[in-house]
């Protein structure tokens, strides 16, 4: 694999960033006399299909400020006073739709969520600071005083149904972005008091907390805004921090430029290259990173600006903006270091993740996750195997399975041989229906305004999309054997499915739990499903009839690599 040079790589990031240019300005109401003009909600403003405008669209106005005061090779926009017009409305914009209280909305009305408040004021805040002077005196005013709103709502409030270190790291990016625009030093301890929290909630194994567990591709995402903490703040203790996340993440970069999955505990595969090109010239497992990352940035090998949908499409854009800004300006990186690259096994109980290698083969397992394996060819680089555990249908329709998060199962873990026993468990799926959604609607408008109302709805939806768990009376022990080049899953299940199992049988893609940002296509996807269609042959080693699970059932499956 070619390993793309700093100017190489600023360049295809240049190029990248200008094809979506006309497709982010198209995104805008551009109509200066419309009763929308700014916002970058279409969905809201053009097509009408939404009830009301989510804040975070307004993000993209991080990539229109650099365009406009980046010069690019052979890019129209810079300079451009029409395009400086456009960003004046989108900031306009911005500030209507604020509440009150300096809070904003994301996913429902009157929702005032830290997420939305956090990562669009840390990006306005970035689209401010390199436009510099450029705007009307009196929309600097405005989107300064809204700025030190969402930063009196962010030092008032916390995240309260969960623990997401990503969504607290741009807490306290923006808030030290707030710190610099007007000098208060309460907004500076506020950024300290969220960056403390999750230095806290580090694992000693170097991940940082997701609702509980590990999850490398969300972890991309949330080191990035530590790591423009630490360009700021100039703050040693937090880049010692940012390493040892990113020597974890090393170990969960596969042969074919993909990383995470199904295994860790969000089951997301996203790539953020910003934080990785930032550190590359002073770390080893950086430099490491980036040169086995660079080529999937741009394509589907990772999950990235191919695949994703509209609302991750511009925290992924603005991530090229920050990549490119490290590449470009880069005076030469650390000598490239993979962690533990000799040994067999990687193992991090904690998180529920370990990482097997022989010299034909790497493949990881989430114990956490119920055994999930995946497989890939270290010759060929493709993905060999890819087995998420055993999911089926309980009578009333509800989905069951071995997949989910859960770090105190029973396992045993060596480079020779994994064991983890656990039982099936139904997962929430539910989606909207219309009296759902106006049962849901008619909340939000009238009690669901009350702040402490809201808490407590969203409390309610994470405890039954995430943590609510209904475990099914059917047990399992997967045990897992390598050999040098040969991997071998042996399933035993065994319990009660009388009135409750229609269906059973093994999964190669699918996750259990909600996750609006896990299931992007990545490449890999292909060579998955075309192992399984090669590989199925109707044997038990695939489905399972519930009938026979009281008397007990064993499927074996074999990988050889030739």
């Amino acid at each position: 694999m070619h390993a793309q040079s700093d100017v190489e790589f600023a360049g295809g990031l240049a190029a990248a960033m200008l094809q979506e240019a006309p497709r982010v300005i198209g995104l805008m109401d551009r109509d200066p006399r419309s009763p929308t003009a700014g916002c970058m909600d279409r969905t809201f403003w053009a097509w009408k299909f939404t009830d009301f405008p989510g804040a975070r669209f307004q993000e993209g106005l991080c990539l229109l400020a650099f365009l406009q005061t980046r010069r690019l090779e052979n890019s129209p926009y810079v300079g451009s006073a029409a395009l400086l017009e456009w960003i004046r409305l989108g900031l306009e914009w911005w500030v209507r739709v604020q509440h009150g209280d300096g809070s904003f909305d994301e996913a429902y009305p009157y929702e005032r969520s830290l997420a939305a408040t956090a990562f669009s004021s840390f990006y306005i805040a970035e689209a401010l600071d390199m436009l510099g002077e450029s705007l009307p005196a009196q929309t600097l005013e405005r989107a300064r005083k809204s700025l030190a709103a969402a930063g009196e709502w962010l030092r008032r409030n916390d995240e309260s149904h969960g623990f997401l270190s990503n969504h607290l790291a741009a807490a306290a990016a923006a808030l030290y972005h707030v710190h610099r625009v007007t000098g208060d030093a309460r907004f500076e301890r506020r950024s300290r008091y969220f960056r403390d929290r999750i230095l806290a909630r580090q694992s000693a194994e170097g991940w940082y907390d997701e609702y509980g567990g590990a999850d490398p591709g969300y972890q991309t995402h949330g080191t990035f805004y530590l790591a423009r903490l630490w360009q700021l703040s100039g703050d040693e203790e937090l880049a010692a921090s940012i390493a040892r996340s990113i020597d974890f993440l090393a170990h969960f970069v596969h042969p074919d430029g993909s990383i995470g999955g199904e295994y860790a505990s969000r089951n997301t595969q996203t790539y953020y290259p910003a934080a990785f090109e930032m550190f590359a010239p002073r770390h080893g497992g950086s430099a490491w990173i980036t040169g086995r990352m660079r080529a999937s940035v741009l394509t589907a090998a990772a999950a990235g600006l191919r695949g994703i949908d509209a609302y991750n499409y511009f925290p992924v854009l603005n991530n090229l903006v920050f990549a490119y800004r490290a590449a470009a300006s880069a005076a030469g990186h650390a000598t490239p270091q993979e962690p533990a690259a000799a040994d067999p096994l990687a193992w991090f109980p904690a998180a529920g993740i370990a990482r097997i290698r022989t010299d034909r083969y790497a493949a990881w397992v989430g114990t956490s996750k119920g055994g999930v394996i995946k497989v890939w060819d270290r010759h060929s680089g493709r993905l060999a195997m890819s087995d998420c555990g055993w999911v089926g249908n309980t009578y009333d329709g509800r989905v069951a399975s071995t997949q989910y998060y859960d770090p105190g199962r029973r396992v045993n873990v060596d480079a020779a041989r994994i064991e983890v026993e656990g039982s099936l468990s139904q997962a929430a799926r539910p989606v909207m229906t219309p009296l759902r959604f106006l049962a849901f609607r008619v909340f939000s408008l009238t009690v669901g305004r009350w702040a402490a109302a809201g808490r407590w709805l969203k409390q309610q939806l994470v405890r039954v999309l995430i943590y609510r768990r209904r475990t099914v009376p059917v047990n399992f022990r997967r045990t897992i054997d390598f050999a040098a080049d040969r991997i071998t899953v042996r399933d035993e299940l065994r319990g009660d499915h009388e009135g409750r199992l229609t269906r059973l049988e093994r999964g190669t893609l699918f996750t259990t739990i909600h996750m609006g940002s896990a299931r992007y296509f990545v490449l890999n996807e292909l060579d998955a499903m075309a192992a399984e269609c090669a590989a199925d042959d109707g044997s038990t080693q695939w489905r399972i009839d519930p009938a026979r699970l009281s008397e007990g059932v064993v499927s074996e499956r074999t990988l050889v690599l030739d």
